[in-house]
């Protein structure tokens, strides 16, 4: 098993440190040294600061494991390939579409499963574009003339808005529309976790519910606040700003550290599928010992590193690794083995009884 090098560690937490410097830093300039960041929202922005820098450590920290250093290095050195370069960026985009965008890889999977990770997943990602710049002070409104919000972004003037209009209500109310959809995802996702036999078999409380019931838990809060505000006059607003305040900073720490992360971790899918692609354009590996070709060169040679890097060695006694075989005379080489052991043990018994009427004889 691979055990994470202190320097490794030691590095992620730089990296760490700075990710969280730099936020504080754009929080501060993107706020036009904080003239336009609203204190009420510290703790959010504090959590948000403390959760970046531990998602950078952690994203570090998996990058240095060898098969995904592997993959990341290679990646790149296949993308910057000039003779190749339009190619890459074309199969990049259209990675980032199906798998990222569309997720067709789990429409494969079945509709109501395409349905829920679609809404969790870009009902997560709307709330995020929407909640941060409004927390960090990127973007305020400021009120012209009876009726009309001017919107800031980083301090510079945008459109204008009618504050009556259709369009000003659908941004002010854009945080409700995407709480509905990650309630509408994550009771799907409850749902199959309770009926579905095989997730059923598998599943874990604190890494397969835990997530759901605290985005949900966020989203219910958060919708309390505008019935709130919009029906009951304030009724009990603090309060549920407050808990809401404390479930976002919970899912905010809970997010580099659970299953959540897998979030930040799809968009490597892009560099992975590219390395898939053009090892079969590339020269392959014939199988040591029935010839036929099984993988490309690039990919075998990379595989024998991180076995190498993981402690592992498989090298034979005619100094070949397994590795060099394909996977059927694997199959049978393993099935000879198995075949042979009778006969192995019973000349290991007979050595041993021999010794021992030798051992027997000699006292």
């Amino acid at each position: 098993m691979h055990t994470i090098k202190t320097r490794d560690k030691f590095t992620s937490v730089v990296y760490g440190l700075a990710a969280s410097a730099g936020l504080t830093l754009l929080v501060i300039v993107g706020s036009r040294n904080l003239e336009h960041y609203d204190a009420a929202l510290f703790g959010y922005t504090v959590a948000s600061v403390v959760a970046f820098g531990a998602i950078v450590y952690r994203y570090a920290l998996w990058l240095s494991r060898p098969a995904t250093r592997i993959y990341w290095r290679r990646g790149w050195q296949l993308f910057r390939d000039r003779r190749r370069l339009a190619e890459n960026t074309k199969s990049a985009a259209q990675t980032i579409t199906h798998n990222l965008v569309e997720q067709r890889f789990i429409r494969r999977r079945g509709f109501t499963r395409w349905l829920m990770h679609a809404l969790i997943m870009w009902g997560c990602l709307l709330s995020a574009a929407v909640t941060f710049p409004l927390v960090f002070g990127w973007i305020h409104f400021k009120l012209e003339g009876e009726r009309g919000y001017r919107t800031y972004l980083f301090g510079f003037p945008l459109n204008a808005l009618d504050g009556r209009s259709v369009a000003a209500w659908v941004v002010f109310h854009a945080l409700d529309f995407t709480a509905v959809m990650v309630i509408a995802g994550c009771a799907i996702a409850i749902r199959r976790r309770l009926r579905d036999r095989g997730a059923i078999a598998l599943q874990q409380y604190m890494l397969d519910f835990v997530p759901h019931l605290l985005l949900i838990s966020v989203s219910v809060t958060g919708l309390m606040l505008t019935v709130s505000s919009l029906w009951l006059g304030g009724y009990m607003y603090s309060f549920i700003s407050l808990t809401h305040q404390a479930l976002v900073i919970m899912t905010l720490f809970y997010l580099p550290f659970g299953k959540l992360f897998h979030v930040v971790q799809r968009p490597a899918s892009v560099g992975v599928e590219l390395y898939q692609r053009r090892a079969r354009e590339m020269p392959q590996a014939a199988c040591a010992r029935c010839g036929v070709e099984f993988v490309s060169e690039m990919w075998l040679g990379d595989l024998k590193q991180v076995v190498e890097e993981l402690g592992f060695d498989y090298t034979m006694p005619d100094g070949r690794q397994l590795q060099d075989y394909c996977p059927r005379c694997k199959r049978v080489m393993r099935g000879l083995s198995y075949a042979s052991l009778p006969d192995r043990t019973a000349e290991v018994f007979r050595g041993s009884r021999a010794e021992g009427k030798e051992t027997m004889n000699a006292e």
